[in-house]
């Protein structure tokens, strides 16, 4: 969809998108994420840190900005 909208490189905003998810469905969608968006900047915003504790573990690189 993002291809759609435009050919330039949009943000992607999560706000606490994966409330719900498992640490495996996590796991893979922020791997996922990863991969296949490497040309956007991706902003989850949450109030856990499993987000970030998954992306330790597979060595992801970020920004963490606590508010």
């Amino acid at each position: 969809m993002l291809e759609e909208l435009s050919k330039e490189s949009m943000p992607i905003i999560l706000d606490e998108a994966f409330a719900y998810y498992d640490e495996e469905r996590l796991t893979n969608i922020l791997n996922y994420l990863n991969t296949q968006f490497k040309e956007n900047q991706i902003i989850i915003l949450t109030c856990t840190n499993r987000e970030k504790k998954i992306l330790d573990n597979l060595k992801i690189e970020y920004n963490n900005i606590e508010m």
